[in-house]
């Protein structure tokens, strides 16, 4: 037996200052929040956002050290722009090494 679905606790006026907003991120969803009442947090707005399939601005993921994140296979992509061959494994070797190999047939 399906259960009935419960009442939002969004009201009209509440959905429409999500909506009003330009940009959807991190930042506005916490302020969002705080203006809603106490029960109300930073996540349960983000799924609201999504719920309302609004465009949401996720967070760009980084390193322990801030550099942005780069993923092995766009690191081999690259090798093999600068170099002719079969590169077939190549993504197997560490990613210093590759980052390495890049800067140096870059340079």
């Amino acid at each position: 037996m399906a259960t009935p679905k419960t009442t939002s606790k969004y009201t009209a006026a509440m959905e429409q200052a999500i909506r009003d907003e330009p940009v959807l991120n991190q930042a506005v969803a916490n302020r969002l929040a705080a203006s809603f009442g106490p029960s109300f947090t930073g996540r349960m707005v983000i799924a609201k956002i999504n719920s309302m399939k609004l465009p949401y601005q996720k967070k760009a993921a980084v390193t322990k050290t801030g550099d942005p994140v780069e993923r092995k296979e766009l690191l081999v992509a690259e090798i093999a722009r600068f170099v002719e061959g079969n590169l077939d494994g190549l993504e197997k070797a560490p990613k210093p090494a590759l980052q390495a190999i890049r800067d140096a047939l870059a340079g």
